[in-house]
């Protein structure tokens, strides 16, 4: 156990000096700045709380984090900056606004190694953190001075919990109870969007662990009425779509990845066919995954049908559906874990690793073409080294 402990928070350290490095390479965009400018300087914290700025997508909880950075070293953005006059940025402003979206992404991952490094075996462990890393949003989030990677980041802490509690299987409230009714406070006070998985988790735990309601209200009505909240304290834009809603679940679950959990999925209950399968944690997990989609799936048509494109219109953005992407990844990778245990034969266990081979390496050759040099591993020498 020391050992796995020593190895991941290593692991850690590895992960958050790359992508601080990544980020001194990737110059700062408009929404970054529209962020530091508009939401967290010159406003105040009691402000930020009560959901007074601007952005669409009501954040508190990263502006105050921000915020209190920006504050506890002393950071005032360049004047030309607050001016409207956006670039010129050095490597320090770069990496500073970004320290906590890197140190968020890089905490996700490691929780998600650690995780199935207890459950199996180290191998499985660099098996789930490389599914992630060959996730396009990781990568465009993982850099980014915006709300998103806390949100990727408390999504795959709320999974992992969520799966502990499912697989226990006894009913009973234990500390994962709580430490889940905390992270669903948190995600309500990152995005009104997480909504949707707070509903799911609830959904799921109701139907196969607790019947009783008690529970729900601190776990799951004070988070949605959180979300309400600032729902209604969130300006409200007009939106329209460019590529479809379908596109946009892709940009979150690539469909190579929906097939790939649905294949293995139907061979499971095949495999358990007349026995208690709905008992077991890929079916559990697969309800959890299917309300997901499920309920983005309505919210899209929602958006589709009160679409409106015209001077003040806003693109409806992938990021919008973060949280696909760790439910996904998981999905991946829990259900990759069964295909190798349903064949007990030497050759039939080979031939389903090669087909995981194919969908990890299809997924690879997708990320190297979908994004862009500058947020991938590739260093190169510059004037300032490495």
């Amino acid at each position: 156990m020391r050992k796995k402990y020593i190895m991941t928070a290593a692991l850690f350290m590895v992960l958050v000096s790359l992508g601080l490095k990544v980020a001194s390479q990737r110059p700062l965009w408009n929404d970054e700045y529209y962020s530091l400018v508009a939401n967290i300087h010159n406003i105040s914290y009691v402000h930020i709380l009560e959901g007074y700025i601007g952005e669409g997508n009501n954040s508190p909880l990263f502006y105050v984090l921000q915020k209190l950075q920006c504050d506890l070293f002393s950071y005032h953005p360049p004047q030309r900056w607050l001016d409207g006059h956006w670039g010129g940025e050095h490597a320090f402003d770069q990496i500073f606004l970004r320290i906590q979206p890197v140190v968020f992404m890089s905490a996700a991952l490691c929780a998600l190694f650690y995780y199935f490094v207890l459950r199996n075996s180290w191998g499985w462990g660099i098996y789930a953190m490389a599914v992630a890393m060959t996730s396009s949003l990781f990568w465009s989030h993982w850099t980014e001075a915006r709300p998103y990677a806390l949100w990727f980041s408390l999504s795959q802490f709320q999974i992992l919990l969520l799966l502990d509690l499912l697989e226990k299987n006894n009913g009973q409230i234990n500390k994962n109870w709580v430490y889940l009714t905390v992270v669903h406070w948190l995600l309500a006070l990152t995005t009104f969007f997480s909504v949707v998985q707070i509903l799911a988790a609830g959904t799921v735990l109701w139907i196969f662990q607790r019947r009783g309601t008690w529970w729900l209200v601190p776990m799951v009505l004070v988070p949605l009425g959180t979300c309400g909240f600032y729902y209604v304290h969130a300006p409200h834009y007009n939106f329209y779509f460019v590529n479809g809603p379908l596109a946009l679940i892709n940009a979150n679950i690539p469909k190579d990845r929906l097939f790939m959990i649905f294949m293995i999925a139907i061979i499971f209950i095949i495999q358990r066919r007349g026995q208690d399968w709905k008992s077991h944690l890929e079916i559990k997990y697969l309800a959890f995954l299917l309300l997901m989609l499920g309920a983005f799936g309505l919210m899209l048509l929602k958006l589709k049908y009160g679409q409106t494109q015209g001077p003040g219109s806003f693109q409806i953005s992938s990021r919008y559906f973060l949280s696909l992407v760790p439910a996904g990844i998981m999905g991946v990778v829990l259900f990759s874990e069964y295909f190798l245990r349903a064949f007990p034969s030497r050759t039939w266990k080979l031939a389903a690793m090669a087909i995981l081979i194919c969908f990890f390496v299809f997924r690879l050759e997708k990320i190297t073409q979908q994004v862009p040099q500058n947020q991938l591993l590739s260093f190169h020498l510059t004037p300032h080294g490495l």
